[in-house]
């Protein structure tokens, strides 16, 4: 199976992202704490990554941007921002950039692995 991507600069989000994908199956996960980390897991890893999910708000390098450096080198893997955003223009741009959804925080495990599945089969 594919790996599953997360960068968010909150321990606890990583750890209750994790513990919701592994309660749904999806065992092969990897973590990054800022967009920079992330960026070099993802190079490291191209062409193996299922799904990336990104925090918006973090340091070094926010979501945003993160979006916009992957898909310089990978326009087909999935990308969700998962954050506390809800300013419409940041969302606007996100797509823009290429990212394919959005899930505001906090979330129910459940929705949140119903938009999981929309993008990786296990």
């Amino acid at each position: 199976m594919k790996k599953i991507v997360l960068v968010d600069d909150s321990d606890v989000i990583l750890d209750i992202v994790s513990q919701a994908l592994k309660m749904y199956g999806y065992e092969d996960i990897l973590r990054a704490k800022d967009g920079q980390e992330g960026l070099q897991v993802i190079k490291q890893n191209q062409g193996n990554i299922a799904l990336c999910i990104f925090d918006v708000n973090m340091p070094k390098m926010d979501g945003i941007s993160l979006v916009k450096e992957v898909r310089k080198f990978d326009n087909t893997t999935p990308i969700i921002m998962l954050t506390t955003e809800t300013d419409k223009s940041k969302i606007i741009t996100a797509k823009e950039y290429g990212a394919t959804g959005w899930i505001v925080k906090p979330f129910e495990a459940e929705k949140f692995i119903k938009v999981v599945e929309m993008y990786v089969t296990k």
